[in-house]
């Protein structure tokens, strides 16, 4: 009894605080802190050891520094790439300085040849005065310019700037109209800005100025038309003031710089449209007619076919002045456009100065922040792995408390519906359509109760439980429910076993009976008499209440087998009749007669002893069989029939544990012997309808009745012993049955 209350308060506790759920996620959680092991060598470790804390540390130390000494690695080559470019870009800077420079030299050129040229012709003044002025700006030019020592080593005059301005003051000091022609004097300085012009070329090349190269090649290519134009200032200047040209070789080569030109005008258009804006800005400062002045004099001169032509030193002036004012405006266009590729290039340069001072700066952090991370993983995989020590000591007692609870629970109820009850799932009752139930208690119970202290009752229940308990794990019976002395089990519930559970139940309740026999309890030696009662037919079974559940079976056949074991006798198994049918067609078990008795609620009933294993008594006679009770209907008489329980018209359950003022019936005088309600414990009474009792005597419709077997007996040296062995005999069925 305290062990039932005890094991009643424990499931309750269980299912009010609804920790199911946590249960259930209890086992995963001890996996998921304790992971199987895994790896081989420094890998296989155990997370909540020492050695394992360390390679844990390890662990999460290479997650986040290696992505910090990836990023730090990142940030120093960027920051040397940077450096690199920076480096590259001053380099480019200087080799951009230089172009501008080599630009302005060509210029310097141009215009020292023009004078020269214009000195050789008729429109010149007679003296070279004029003349120094250029000469001491193209000096100027060349002082400041920075000589390259490797662009041209096949020249000697171009090997340093001093050779360069030697090779011109020589030029300049021979300078005479009786000794040079035009000619000679264009070619000669054509020599040398082509030369220069290729140095320009070979800078912009070697340099790879892949930001603003296009840039780069217009302003090369801008210089490439000066030149053109100047050579054609010059031959026009030459043709006004000699009334044609010398030669044919002339006027081709005058056609030759013209078309070069404007080819180098367009083309320069296509790689920038910079060059095309700083153009027209200052063409528009020149002017309205100065475009169609140039354009008519160069269709003048092209138009001339004969080399013999009237001079004319006004046009020829004319020609020259406004050829100067547009190379001068196309050198503004130059100066202009170095100035914005400069411009540019100082930006870029800027903008990688703040990219390298950024590197810089995340370098610094980087180096900084690696110390903090590793102090900081290693303090948080110390504090995790505290709390991990803490949470599986803390799961390992939640997971006892679930096997403690869940070995309480399934002592309540199946194993299968406990197991729904866990989940939350609705457990619905369930109709049996053949069970074996038994009942066994203490005979005199009621006077070892006043004889023996509390203590001492405890003490014999515990011990008869615990030695019976012992015995159900070897059968295939289901215990469900202790009180007091009364000690309740089935078979063939919730698990259906076929036709096996009147076996299972004999067998148990024969090995029960010789254990508790020879057991002695207490100091006096106590000997345990039981009385062991045992019934056969449907039920219902379901669970009832939701605080403290029960797996309570419901039906007539429960208050059978409870007045089987009422009207049993000491150290005696006392069985129905529907379960005497069931133990005779397994041939394996002594049952005797025990007649006819008069039952509570039933009426006269025939009974039998089961005796034990028909090995245990050796070879028996046969005698004929007990005719069975008319009244009572046998599930094993409706072949092939759903067996259903008796409905009672008018009628109350009385749930085990009831007292007998709860207990209500209408409409029915049931006699109920001389049986005490005590000795009925966990029955269910009811109360018959007369009208419906007196239809189960008549044959269910559509069904024949059967034909009793006859059986023989034989009789053993005790008269009062006997085995029941059935015997088949072929029997004629009616007419009609052969017929169909």
């Amino acid at each position: 009894m305290v062990e039932t209350m005890k094991r009643k308060n424990d499931v309750a506790v269980y299912f009010s605080s609804s920790s199911s759920s946590v249960f259930r996620g209890s086992s995963s959680l001890i996996e998921a802190l304790q992971p199987q092991f895994m790896g081989r060598g420094i890998c296989r470790d155990e997370p909540l050891s020492q050695s394992g804390k360390r390679i844990q540390l390890f662990k999460m130390l290479c997650l986040n520094v290696l992505p910090i000494l990836g990023l730090w690695a990142y940030t120093v080559y960027t920051l040397a790439d940077s450096v690199g470019f920076r480096e590259e870009y001053y380099k480019r800077r200087s080799a951009l300085y230089f172009s501008i420079d080599l630009g302005k030299l060509v210029h310097r050129l141009q215009v020292e040849r023009d004078m020269s040229v214009l000195y050789l012709s008729a429109i010149g003044p007679e003296t070279k005065s004029f003349l120094l002025s250029e000469y001491t700006k193209t000096d100027d030019v060349i002082l400041e310019l920075t000589w390259p020592n490797d662009i041209d080593n096949l020249n000697i005059m171009f090997l340093s700037k001093e050779n360069f301005l030697a090779f011109l003051q020589e030029h300049r000091r021979v300078l005479n109209p009786n000794v040079l022609s035009i000619q000679n004097e264009i070619d000669f300085y054509s020599r040398s800005i082509d030369t220069i012009i290729l140095w320009l070329y070979n800078t912009i090349t070697e340099s790879k100025f892949s930001l603003i190269w296009k840039l780069l090649v217009a302003y090369q290519k801008l210089s490439s038309a000066k030149e053109n134009l100047g050579v054609e200032r010059a031959l026009g200047t030459m043709f006004y003031a000699r009334g044609g040209f010398e030669s044919r070789t002339y006027f081709e080569n005058y056609n030759l710089r013209l078309h070069s030109f404007r080819a180098y005008m367009r083309s320069i258009g296509m790689y920038s449209t910079v060059v095309d804006e700083i153009y027209i800005k200052n063409i528009e400062n020149l002017p309205i007619n100065f475009s169609s002045t140039i354009e008519h004099f160069r269709a003048e001169i092209q138009l001339i076919n004969s080399t013999i032509a009237a001079v004319n030193v006004r046009k020829a002036r004319f020609f020259f002045d406004n050829m100067t004012i547009y190379l001068d405006t196309l050198f503004t266009v130059q100066t202009e456009m170095g100035a914005f590729v400069i411009e540019k290039f100082n930006n870029e340069i800027d903008d990688l100065t703040q990219q390298l001072a950024i590197n810089a700066v995340l370098l610094v952090i980087v180096i900084l922040v690696c110390p903090v991370v590793i102090l900081a993983t290693e303090s948080l995989t110390s504090s995790i792995q505290t709390y991990a020590l803490t949470l599986v000591d803390k799961t390992k007692e939640l997971t006892k408390e679930k096997k403690r609870t869940d070995g309480l629970l399934y002592q309540m109820v199946p194993r299968q519906v406990a197991d729904m009850l866990k989940k939350k799932k609705k457990v619905d009752a369930e109709f049996f359509k053949m069970v074996t139930v038994c009942f066994s208690d203490m005979y005199g119970f009621d006077k070892l109760t006043v004889d023996l202290t509390p203590m001492e009752i405890v003490e014999l229940l515990n011990a008869l439980y615990n030695t019976v308990d012992d015995i159900l794990d070897d059968f295939d019976v289901y215990k469900v429910e202790t009180i007091n002395d009364c000690y309740m089990v089935a078979s063939g519930l919730p698990k259906r076993n076929k036709d096996r559970h009147a076996f299972e139940i004999a067998e148990f309740a024969l090995n029960m009976l010789r254990t508790v026999s020879v057991m002695k309890v207490l100091s006096s030696n106590r000997s345990i008499q039981l009385r062991i009662g045992i019934n056969s037919g449907p039920c219902m079974a379901g669970i009832v209440g939701t605080l403290m559940p029960r797996y309570c079976l419901f039906g007539d056949t429960v208050n059978t087998a409870s007045r089987m074991k009422a009207y049993s006798e000491p150290n005696k198994i006392h069985i129905s009749y529907s379960t005497y049918q069931l133990l005779r067609k397994t041939k394996s078990f002594t049952i005797k007669k025990r007649g006819s008795v008069s039952v509570k609620g039933k009426g006269d009933m025939r009974t039998f002893w089961l005796m034990g294993k028909v090995e245990d008594f050796g070879t028996v006679e046969i005698e004929a069989d007990i005719e069975p009770n008319p009244k009572a209907i046998d599930i094993t008489d409706m072949p092939g029939e759903i067996a259903s329980v008796q409905h009672h018209s008018s009628g109350v359950y009385v749930m085990p544990g009831c007292s007998a003022k709860d207990e209500k019936s209408f409409g029915s005088n049931t006699s109920h012997g001389d049986v005490n309600k005590e000795d009925l414990p966990g029955e269910i009474t009811t109360i018959e309808s007369p009208t419906y009792s007196a239809s189960l005597q008549y044959p269910m419709p559509g069904r024949q009745p059967q034909r009793k077997k006859p059986i023989l007996k034989k009789t053993t040296t005790n008269p009062n012993i006997e085995v029941i062995n059935e015997k088949e005999t072929e029997h004629k069925a009616p007419d009609v049955r052969e017929k169909t």
